[in-house]
């Protein structure tokens, strides 16, 4: 499975889950001072329990998710590997950012959709067309390359 990141003001599929992470952000990490990670887990886990009983209706009536893998474990000391996938719109000169960082995509496509496929093992960033009306025909603008520096977490 591959993350979608889109900007939390982008109408579009992926915008509630973006929206989410900046609420959360709000509202569990910056609001206050947690003094471990068993205090943040447990703000974070009152944060959702009060979301979810305040969206139930829609929670109940979405589709079945596939079950999260058993085996899998967190590593807080890997590198990050992978794909990522950010949908932005380009600025007035045909600019977007992502990572933090902003990158020249096309002075030609301004004020439209992109997505950003940021190859994490192959430290490129590929941004691609979007259109509406050809859904099926996203061509590659431009490559970029960026590595993401491996940073040590401490556990």
């Amino acid at each position: 499975m591959v993350p979608v990141f889109v900007p939390p003001r982008e109408p579009g599929f992926q915008a509630a889950i973006e929206s989410y992470n900046g609420s959360w952000q709000a509202k569990v990490w910056s609001r206050f001072v947690h003094d471990d990670l068993s205090g943040l887990q447990d703000r974070s886990r009152r944060h959702v329990a009060a979301l979810r009983r305040h969206r139930a209706d829609r929670i109940e009536s979405a589709p079945t998710r596939r079950a999260f893998p058993e085996r899998w474990s967190l590593n807080l000391q890997a590198r990050l590997k992978g794909r990522m996938v950010y949908l932005r719109r380009t600025d007035a000169t045909g600019a977007v950012e992502v990572l933090g960082r902003s990158f020249e995509v096309d002075r030609q496509w301004v004020h439209r959709l992109v997505r950003a496929e940021v190859d994490l093992d192959g430290g490129m960033i590929r941004f691609y067309r979007l259109r509406r009306r050809e859904p099926g025909d996203q061509p590659v603008i431009t490559e970029v390359a960026h590595r993401i520096k491996h940073k040590r977490f401490c556990e």
